[in-house]
């Protein structure tokens, strides 16, 4: 268990805020290399060569500290988005008419309209696994793997309310049925204990800036050893094997970087966002996923327990993530809670049907009473 740690954190006294599932707050230590980078640019003739490289190789070790398998298997990216068209962009080639693509419903737009848009170009049709609130994603999923799925394109857990999503089941499945599986980890990587190695996915992607805590317009793309060798979604320079001899650069190379390099977006040496990324993941790596993950599952099981003998309708404990606490709005009560609880300086998020609580490291008992006393008034 860790202590609050709201001292790392610009959170002023009178404001709780529970909403990390929608935007983390960010690390002081993580503004503060932001804004030397930002200054960066005030001094070009600082900006050397070498710095193109250097933090991006580090953002990629730390992933594979934290996260699992080789510095090689990451890339990175602006968003989400970009990374399901880079895993789609791959896979499209090898899918027929007839083919489906399985996802979940109400998953978040990233994930889908990528693959609305490969099935227009190349015939195949989505799969869309809805359950009932007796039954569990992995088993819905699992029971609609058929021999005509050759994509289960999912994320973590359900966004929308914390809802677990066994992904070693589910990739069990996949790898019997000869199915290519993506996860969307967004909502999870860098607050749950993911083993790449154990969900074995084609490709995983995240953005930073939920639970990794690394600021807005960075995301990152696990892809597996066999997908090296495949087309990325850009031609970007940086990738290339002569990129770091900048005098030679008119020496055309054909070949690529090794790994998942040359899946790397364009200008990924961003002193605007790497400096302040690399703070949050070595601060996350201090704290060890494990810790921080056990913390915030007795933080949601407090409210979840207090909001219950409250009559207040919770996803249970052993159908939720630790770190994303799912609530039913009740029946008759049409109350805007999200804008009620604002005007008190309390921030949650309402997604579909469910309030969404999403707490981190920064909230204290404070905290949890106020929003308790407010979601029941």
């Amino acid at each position: 268990m860790i202590g609050c740690q709201r001292d790392l954190f610009n959170i002023p006294d009178n404001i709780s805020y529970f909403n990390c599932a929608y935007l983390s707050p960010q690390l002081i230590e993580s503004q503060k290399a932001l804004i030397e980078g930002v200054n960066l640019k005030s001094v070009p003739w600082e900006w050397t060569s070498e710095k193109f490289f250097s933090q991006v190789e580090e953002v990629k070790v730390l992933c594979a500290n934290l996260f699992g398998e080789k510095p090689d298997n990451y890339a990175l990216a602006p968003s989400v988005s970009y990374g399901m068209n880079t895993a789609a962009r791959i896979i499209e080639n090898k899918l027929e008419k007839g083919d489906q693509i399985l996802l979940i419903d109400e998953d978040f737009p990233s994930n889908v309209l990528t693959w609305r848009r490969v099935c227009k170009e190349v015939g195949s049709t989505i799969l869309t696994v809805k359950k009932d609130e007796k039954n569990n994603w992995a088993s819905a999923i699992i029971d609609n793997i058929n021999p005509n799925v050759k994509v289960v394109s999912i994320s973590s857990c359900h966004w929308a309310n914390g809802e677990y999503i066994d992904l070693e089941l589910i990739s069990k499945k996949c790898k019997e049925n000869q199915c290519f599986f993506i996860v969307d980890a967004t909502q999870s990587l860098g607050v749950n204990l993911h083993l790449i190695r154990k969900i074995d996915p084609d490709f995983l992607i995240a953005a930073a800036y939920k639970w990794m805590l690394c600021p807005y317009g960075l995301a990152i793309i696990y892809v597996a050893d066999k997908w090296f060798n495949s087309r990325p979604l850009e031609e970007t320079w940086l990738a290339r094997d002569n990129a770091k001899n900048f005098s030679k650069l008119v020496n055309y190379s054909d070949i690529y970087m090794p790994g998942a390099r040359k899946f790397d977006m364009g200008q990924t040496a961003m002193p605007t966002l790497l400096p302040g990324s690399i703070v949050a993941l070595r601060q996350i790596k201090r704290w060890g996923i494990s810790n921080i993950s056990k913390t915030l599952e007795a933080i949601n099981n407090k409210i979840s327990n207090e909001l219950v003998s409250l009559g207040f309708n919770v996803i249970p404990k052993n159908r939720r993530v630790s770190h994303i606490l799912g609530v039913k709005i009740p029946k008759g009560k049409n109350k805007d809670y999200v804008s009620n609880l604002r005007k008190e300086n309390i921030y949650i998020s309402q997604r579909g049907s469910s309030l969404r609580i999403a707490p981190y490291l920064h909230n204290n008992d404070k905290d949890i009473e106020r929003l308790i006393n407010s979601l029941v008034k």
